[in-house]
């Protein structure tokens, strides 16, 4: 059972992919969630698509390899350049001039791109967890260790091209627990090792050697060009995104810095109220949209 229903829904054809996007809500203003990374589909914004679209307008789609979407395993269907490119054409398939854009871990270099480089089309971002290419990423799911090969993986070491070709169940049950560290968030665990299944081993190793986006250099010039409102949120315990990726957008761009302590990669999914209530003063804030008491409090 869900909790809300899409008002419509369709699939647009972008360069031979079909998406599958949905639209909730009818306010005046749009959110547009950007999926992440296609180990999950759209429905990991379930706990925001309900509060939201009681005001909002709010869309999502099935990332490019999940999903109701298609699963293409070249890696040339992948990367940023075409990301950008699908948010755009749900964009225009969806007769949004521009929108309010959210984005969670990857899809938070996503969210930044359309600011800097098609700001006509943004009127404010939130991103949850998001990575940066001016932060590393944490040494044990570097490049070098998703390259290397290993025999009867432990841990991190399953963080591998060659295992997630291998043993793609095993290895979504190990980052699943990494997603949620916090205690008590069995459900969520489940979520993500039952949307897992609608991808595959080659599908993710496609996306990770996807080419860089030539047109769209994420640089700290390219944050700065950032104007429009914009709020990064992100769990202190993270162990998959380094809180250091949103404190440098933070320093770039100016923007409202929102740190959950006790949060691991995803306070929207495992603290759903406290995030949501901020982000709804957020954009009561800047926007002046919605109606909301605020929230109040240090957020734990």
């Amino acid at each position: 059972m869900r909790a809300v229903l899409p008002n419509h829904e369709g699939i647009i054809d972008r360069n031979g992919v079909r998406l599958h996007y949905e639209i909730y809500g009818n306010g005046p203003q749009t959110i547009l969630f950007i999926p992440t990374w296609m180990l999950v589909h759209s429905r990991s914004y379930k706990a925001q698509i309900p509060y939201f679209s009681d005001k909002y307008r709010c869309i999502t789609w099935d990332p490019r390899g999940n999903g109701k979407s298609d699963r293409p395993t070249d890696p040339q269907g992948f990367g940023q350049g075409q990301y950008v490119g699908d948010a755009l054409a749900i964009l225009d398939a969806t007769d949004t001039k521009s929108a309010i854009v959210f984005g969670y871990s990857q899809s938070g270099p996503t969210c930044a791109i359309l600011a800097a480089y098609h700001a006509d089309r943004v009127q404010a971002v939130v991103t949850v967890g998001t990575h940066t290419p001016l932060v590393p990423r944490f040494e044990h799911n570097s490049e070098a260790s998703y390259n290397s090969v290993v025999k009867n993986p432990k841990g991190w070491e399953k963080y591998n091209r060659g295992y997630w070709k291998t043993n793609l169940p095993d290895f979504a049950e190990f980052f699943s627990d990494q997603i949620f560290i916090e205690p008590h968030s069995t459900k969520q665990r489940e979520d993500v090792r039952h949307w897992s299944k609608g991808t595959t081993g080659e599908v993710l190793a496609a996306s990770m050697a996807a080419p860089d986006a030539a047109q769209y250099p994420l640089d700290a010039a390219a944050y700065q060009r950032i104007t429009c409102p914009m709020l990064a949120v992100h769990g202190r315990l993270d162990p998959i995104a380094p809180l250091a990726a949103s404190q440098k957008v933070a320093e770039l761009t100016g923007c409202d810095l929102l740190v959950f302590d006790q949060a691991g990669h995803a306070p929207h999914a495992r603290y759903p109220v406290k995030f949501n209530l901020a982000v709804r003063d957020f954009l009561n804030k800047h926007l002046g949209t919605g109606h909301l008491n605020s929230a109040k409090g240090k957020v734990s």
